[in-house]
């Protein structure tokens, strides 16, 4: 059956934010020119006086502020400048008016002396402390940590990789968008917001007051839209204050500049221990990631589920470094933190093949956990076969016989830690005729709500079109946290198990007191000895709530997904192109084999643009260069070739059904194939140079 989540998207039949019916004001940001800077004063006397509704960052100091900062989501730092603008677009005034661009016309009426100061442009500026971003602190790194397992080998061979992973951004096509309005003592708020009931637990607790969300369909995240929280905290204080509903639609330049959903930033120094036949005996790394204008640990630390990816190494040393610098706080991005991590070990895989000049693909095979459950001193990896996707991946003769001189094979293994542990509800109904599976998040495209319906349709053989979903608001949900971490598949299938079967004892004791106590169930009927029946949806209202739980062994994962990726580009016309791409993934037990193959296809594609086309540029003062789609590098569908994706399961024995979540899983993997394949071009020219930054400069082949 065709996915019944996007149907009316496809048909223009709406249901995102922006085609609600609204009557109210509008709310339009006054946003920082400077990266770093003093804020002098702010003159919002003619924006008044022209009937403007105005909030300022010492109005919004008012107000409590308990949450935490989260991958650039939290409030330990205010969502809206008091003193000093730390990154260009922060808000410092929010405009309020009763027609959009009425709002952006009073905004140029705010005026807002600033004294720039010294930005602190990267890393390496960071490191230096000439410049703070947060005076407080007397440093500009917000975390430090080493962690070690094991002890590092002396020899007998090494080498040492400096590495650099580039900014890049989600870029969804529907940026952040909200509708806020007071009700009773508190603010409702619609939104696009990636998250459920525990997310909208920050905004009350930030601001002291009750909070109804009520999530919509978007048009996709990538775990940008958890960053939505600061912007929706000042927008329902605003509305709460003024008593006055307030819509606001985020501009793809201030996505781009100010959204707080970046991937990390990040450079790696590795040094790895082995032995002349390329095993691996340890890995000494070092990593510096740039936080952005935030107090956060970043995305730094969710690559401990993963230290040696899908290799078998128990000497690991990781020595972590987050430092704040003048740009937009990064956030959560496909794979929040594990795709430069992934990528980076894999060029390890390749330059130790090459130090020894032994194929690529046998190294690999040499050091990949061939046993399972395998637990690592990190994780416990609990079911895989990484070594069969990697010789399915080399069987693929037609896909290596495309190699020359301008064509270039590579090869990539790895694993990601998917499905954090925690709880997940539904909400199970029959109401007028239909099963409805309440959700408490809004969907983003990933088809979580499919899966809910096509699960229980299975479960209850019952036809697709007797059960239909719905997204709840946060004071009707269970308890959610929604799609993040590749965990929908897990907690998904969980709560709706536990749902229906909560939910079949129940009819089943409705259906013995109308049919008498010889029942059994087929097809959607209970049926009674003497042939009388009874359909589920005639047995009166019900409804079931259950939340699933699930806690990790090892860390704070549980379910491993493998993939192996073959990519090949060409290099012509003094550009890289990638014109084939194969993926063999182990996503667990399949519930919906097309939706797990668009999810591998999306994550992929973004692997390859993140490899070759995608990145934050800045000039030497610290100012963003990339404020349009165009000068990010995103690229079209022209860009992306085809991917072909197999699915090869191995049923993980700690989840319900043996799933896996593989939303993450693809995107490092991808990166790291390309890159392999343009190091293979370089080899067969005879260019000694290795590829150790991305994206990657075509240059390198002239």
């Amino acid at each position: 059956m065709p996915r019944i989540d996007v149907l009316n998207a496809l048909l223009g039949r709406g249901g995102f934010l922006d085609d609600y019916p609204y009557k109210g004001r509008y709310g339009v940001f006054v946003r920082s020119p400077y990266p770093h800077a003093r804020i002098l004063g702010i003159d919002v006397s003619k924006a008044l006086n022209e009937g403007a509704l105005v909030l300022t960052g010492k109005d919004f100091m008012a107000r409590t502020v308990g949450s935490t900062e989260r991958e650039g989501a939290g409030l330990e730092t205010l969502p809206i400048a008091v003193d000093k603008v730390r990154y260009q677009g922060e808000p410092v005034v929010l405009v309020i008016a009763d027609d959009p661009y009425k709002a952006m016309d009073l905004a140029e009426l705010i005026d807002v002396q600033y004294e720039p100061l010294k930005p602190v442009r990267n890393i390496d500026d960071a490191l230096r402390n000439e410049s703070l971003v947060f005076e407080e602190l007397g440093t500009n790194i917000v975390q430090s940590q080493v962690i070690e397992y094991g002890q590092m080998p002396d020899g007998p061979r090494e080498l040492e990789l400096n590495l650099y992973w580039s900014r890049s951004s989600g870029n969804p096509i529907e940026t952040f968008a909200a509708i806020v309005y007071p009700e009773g003592g508190g603010v409702s708020i619609i939104s696009n917001l990636q998250g459920g009931k525990s997310i909208v637990a920050e905004i009350e607790r930030s601001l002291g007051i009750p909070i109804k969300h009520v999530p919509v369909r978007h048009g996709g995240s990538f775990g940008s839209k958890f960053s939505l929280v600061r912007y929706l905290i000042i927008l329902a204080y605003a509305a709460y204050r003024f008593k006055t509903p307030i819509k606001w639609v985020e501009t793809r330049t201030e996505h781009l500049m100010a959204s707080n959903s970046s991937g990390p930033e990040r450079k790696f120094k590795i040094k790895a221990y082995f032995d002349s036949e390329g095993v691996v005996k340890g890995l000494d790394i070092s990593i510096w990631e740039d936080a952005g204008a935030s107090k956060s640990s970043g995305q730094a630390f969710k690559p401990l589920g993963i230290l040696a990816g899908p290799y078998k190494i128990r000497n690991l040393r990781y020595n972590a470094t987050v430092v704040a610098t003048n740009k937009n706080p990064a956030g959560a991005f496909r794979g929040a933190g594990t795709p430069p991590h992934t990528w980076a070990l894999e060029r390890v895989m390749d330059a130790i093949a090459d130090e020894l000049s032994l194929d690529r693909a046998e190294v690999r095979r040499r050091n990949l956990i061939d046993s399972f459950p395998y637990e690592a001193p990190y994780a416990y990896y609990d079911s895989g076969n990484p070594k069969g996707l990697l010789e399915l991946a080399l069987s693929r003769s037609d896909l290596f016989a495309l190699r020359d001189e301008n064509t270039g094979v590579g090869i990539a293994v790895s694993t990601d830690p998917s499905t954090p542990q925690g709880t997940e509800g539904i909400k199970l109904r029959i109401s007028n005729g239909r099963i409805i599976v309440g959700l408490g998040f809004g969907g983003e495209g990933q088809g979580n709500e499919h899966t809910a319906v096509k699960l229980v349709a299975q479960l209850l053989d019952i036809p697709m079109d007797w059960v239909i979903y719905e997204y709840l608001p946060s004071n009707e949900s269970p308890e959610a946290f929604g799609p993040g971490g590749s965990r929908m598949a897990v907690f998904t299938v969980g709560a709706v198990l536990g749902a229906v079967e909560e939910l079949r004892a129940r009819l089943f004791n409705k259906a013995v007191k109308v049919l008498g106590g010889n029942v059994t169930y087929e097809k959607g009927y209970f049926r009674s000895s003497d042939g009388r029946r009874v359909s589920i949806l005639e047995l009166g209202d019900e409804e079931v709530t259950y939340t699933y739980s699930a806690e990790a062994r090892i860390s704070r994962f549980i379910a491993y997904p493998f993939a192996c990726d073959i990519a090949v580009v060409r290099y012509e016309d003094g550009k890289l192109k990638p014109i084939r791409h194969v993926v063999y993934l182990d996503p667990g037990n399949v519930i919906d084999e097309e939706l797990v193959k668009e999810q591998v296809m999306g994550g992929t594609a973004i692997g390859i643009s993140l490899a070759l086309y995608e990145a934050y540029r800045y000039d030497e003062d610290g100012n963003l260069l990339t404020l349009s789609l165009g000068d990010y590098g995103l690229p079209t569908a022209m860009d992306i070739p085809e991917i072909e994706v197999h699915l090869v399961p191995s049923p993980s024995p700690v989840t319900p059904l043996g799933v896996k979540g593989i939303g993450e899983v693809p995107v490092g993997v991808a990166a790291a194939a390309v890159t392999s394949a343009v190091e293979d071009i370089l080899r067969r020219r005879g260019i000694k140079a290795r590829i150790d930054r991305v994206p990657i400069d075509p240059s390198l082949l002239a």
